[in-house]
């Protein structure tokens, strides 16, 4: 959950990510970000205990950002209000950025959206293909060698932008083996439903403790998967971080 605004209004010029335990940050230039229309924006501040979940509708740049921005009730009103100090956070690409801000102007026609002042500094972190983080997703795989009629279930239990740790109650494969996987993620702000289908082989076979439950766990390297795909499960990882820093491995 979101730290509350008491402490949001207290960050510096340049606020750091809440995931900064688990990504090294740097500064960063705007251009570096590359945000195009429509792109998310998370916004904290104002009257919102939560984030507040926006779309750049576009830039001056050195000047002001425009932001869509959601209704918080039935007669159209916003959690923000003219002169409240912001921190914006966002994924682009591989970098995950943090900024803050003010809000300078903000208007209800043709639907609302708000002028934030352009930053003056923004810190961003890489996520680099080989930073993992716990998770718990079901999926559901294939052993190619093997065929169609031998799907089985599994559970990713940690993931990164190249690869990922399958743990099933029975074998997958041998070393070797090419996969097809399956699986499924929600990215917010609208629980926007991934479904994503991609090749991998397995790199590493190792079984549990055979006195616990028989569990297998299978290192796998991801292949063949669609640049498009992996900016959507980068942005998977960068949630996972974010959400708890701890989950980093």
């Amino acid at each position: 959950m979101p730290e509350q605004i008491t402490k949001l209004l207290k960050l510096s010029e340049t606020p750091t990510l809440k995931s900064s335990s688990a990504l090294r940050t740097r500064s960063c230039k705007f251009d570096e970000l590359r945000l195009g229309v429509d792109h998310r924006l998370q916004i904290e501040g104002g009257h919102s205990q939560e984030p507040i979940h926006g779309r750049l509708l576009g830039y001056l740049k050195g000047a002001t950002l425009i932001v869509k921005l959601p209704t918080t009730q039935p007669g159209g009103g916003v959690a923000l209000s003219e002169g409240d100090s912001v921190v914006a956070r966002g994924f682009s690409g591989r970098i995950a950025f943090v900024f803050s801000s003010e809000v300078e102007k903000i208007r209800y026609t043709p639907y609302p959206y708000c002028h934030l002042r352009f930053p003056a500094a923004i810190r961003g972190a890489d996520v680099r293909k080989e930073i993992r983080a716990r998770c718990d997703l079901p999926a559901k795989v294939v052993n190619v060698r093997l065929g169609n009629d031998y799907a089985m279930e599994a559970t990713i239990s940690d993931v990164s932008a190249a690869g990922a740790l399958l743990t099933s109650s029975m074998p997958l494969g041998e070393v070797g083996d090419s996969l097809a996987l399956n699986f499924r993620f929600w990215i917010p702000p609208n629980d926007y439903e991934v479904n994503l289908h991609t090749g991998a082989v397995i790199q590493t076979r190792t079984q549990g403790d055979e006195d616990s439950a028989p569990e297998w766990q299978q290192g796998i390297r991801f292949e063949g998967m669609r640049s498009t795909e992996n900016i959507l499960l980068q942005n998977l990882i960068y949630q996972l971080l974010q959400n708890n820093p701890g989950t980093r491995i």
